[in-house]
């Protein structure tokens, strides 16, 4: 059976699946410069972004140069997930998931065959394109293609793809290391991330499209096709006309007010929920886990005095510790819910983050260095679990149809571009303020908490037309939390309700009978 015949909750795995594979390739490129920077045959080639053999003025230059080297693959992420505020809606998921596939081959293989820093930079900014239309669609495709109480689980799916990527991104430099006097210690665990896009151009074009995109462009036949695919039931079946009618009607409700602008004042509080999604996405980085992520080897080494092979070493671990972080998320997401992980991830990196900047303070204390990795785990534990892939589920299920790809779009953007912003600023950061670096990740980690446990409703459960609903009964930035706490379950008409009331009726009549 091919994959275009898979039916039922089989269709929905795959597609999970694929769409976590392409998940693994943005958590693969974004760690793989992290053990690169320090080998002798990368500077060697690029000498420009060497601050392991410089000091003084050439060294804070260098750093420079290499934190713009580095966040350049952010910005081109960001401008990847911008232009799906376009291409989304007019190419479709698939579609855009399997362009963003190709342009992110092209852009590895600029990056494994560079001998001059302008190729990398091309070739790092153009593979960023390719992996921020991933990332402002994958989590949104899901989403729309898998029901409420499996959403959770299998859109984080997506986040232990992404951290199980940077692991083998850490180890396979750790054994690549070892290749003394070879430029293929670095060429090849940089070409190697072409699996996962070769794994993603190959199979989407053969899985289910988005049944609300298809609706959303008035193709009903098509829509009807891939629920009954997604559901495992005959066209013609009673529960298939009414996901059908469900989001028919969701996309009616999504029209409430004059404008299609995601800034839009509308009843259904278009502004309110396009702040809530990008805030989210913007927490995510600006709690600064990606000290860790992008410089962890270059940090043991030269402000912890660890040894390259040691350094190295820790790194992996930290990312297997990550690893499994985000595979736990997985099973606890529709246990706990999103409000409560960003909450208590948010506390996390700040409780981390101020120990960080405290021990720190003094690195001639080798035992503070070596307490100082503890809370690398911690901190490594709080994203994955809050704060890596939630954000951009958060903002798929609370933005309506009407502007959910744009919403999406630039909220991936936002998470992108802060991300440039910590990769760019983090070597001079280190370099001028030194272990203070931290307090301001710690400062920003605390007042995020306060903001989720304020201003976010828990969408746990709930339908895309429930959290719909939570909105429209809302009349001021405060109300969603208190509205979703006292909006009954079930209590719109929805896919669930109504297939539930349909079941419940064929078994009284099966009964009778």
């Amino acid at each position: 059976m091919g994959l275009s015949n898979l039916q039922g909750r089989s269709a929905t795995i795959v597609l999970g699946i694929v769409g976590a594979t392409a998940f693994a390739l943005q958590g693969y490129d974004q760690s793989v410069m992290n053990g690169l920077l320090t080998l002798n045959d990368w500077v060697e080639i690029f000498p420009q972004i060497d601050t392991i053999n410089t000091t003084g003025a050439q060294e804070a230059h260098n750093s420079t140069i290499q934190g713009t080297v580095v966040a350049l693959y952010d910005v081109g992420c960001a401008i990847g997930a911008l232009s799906c505020m376009v291409l989304g809606d007019l190419l479709g998921r698939r579609r855009t998931v399997f362009f963003s596939g190709i342009i992110s081959l092209i852009g590895i293989v600029l990056q494994a065959s560079a001998f001059s820093l302008g190729q990398l930079i091309v070739g790092r900014i153009v593979t960023g394109l390719g992996v921020g239309g991933f990332t402002a669609t994958v989590p949104m495709w899901v989403s729309e293609c898998v029901k409420a109480d499996f959403r959770g689980r299998l859109v984080l799916l997506q986040g232990s793809f992404a951290i199980g990527g940077i692991v083998i991104a850490a180890w396979l430099e750790f054994g690549m290391f070892y290749v003394k006097n070879n430029s293929a210690n670095w060429r090849f665990p940089v070409a190697f991330q072409s699996t996962f896009a070769i794994i993603v151009i190959s199979f989407v074009l053969f899985l289910p499209e988005s049944p609300r995109w298809l609706v959303k462009k008035d193709r009903l036949e098509e829509a009807r096709g891939v629920l009954a695919q997604l559901d495992g039931l005959p066209l013609d079946s009673e529960l298939v006309s009414i996901d059908l009618a469900a989001i028919r009607a969701s996309l009616v409700d999504d029209h409430i007010g004059t404008s299609s602008s995601p800034f839009s004042l509308t009843k259904n509080r278009h502004l309110h929920r396009t702040i809530l999604a990008v805030y989210a996405n913007f927490v995510s980085q600006m709690t600064g886990v990606n000290i860790v992520t992008f410089y962890s080897t270059t940090i043991l080494q030269t402000e912890l005095h660890y040894s390259a092979t040691v350094a190295r070493i820790i790194s992996g671990c930290l990312q297997i510790w990550q690893f499994v972080a985000a595979t736990s998320a997985i099973f606890i997401i529709d246990r706990f819910g999103r409000r409560k992980l960003l909450i208590w991830a948010a506390i996390g990196m700040g409780i981390s983050q101020t120990c960080l900047a405290g021990l720190s303070s003094d690195l001639t204390d080798k035992s503070a260095a070596d307490a100082a990795l503890f809370f690398y785990f911690t901190a490594l534990f709080s994203v994955p679990v809050g704060l890596f892939l939630v954000p951009y589920m958060y903002a798929a299920e609370i933005t309506p149809l009407r502007v959910r790809t744009k919403v999406t779009a630039m909220s991936a953007a936002t998470n992108w571009l802060f991300n440039f912003l910590v990769a760019e600023v983090t070597p001079i950061g280190f370099a001028t303020i030194s272990w203070r670096y931290y307090i301001i990740y710690a400062a920003i980690s605390a007042f995020s908490a306060v903001v989720f446990i304020l201003f976010f409703p828990e969408t746990k459960g709930r339908t895309l037309e429930e959290i719909d609903e939570i909105f429209l009964q809302s009349h001021s930035i405060f109300d969603p939390v208190k509205v979703e706490k006292n909006l009954p379950r079930q209590a719109v008409i929805t896919t669930d309700t109504l297939k539930h009331a349909v079941e419940e009726k064929a078994m009284e009549e099966r009964v009778e009978q």
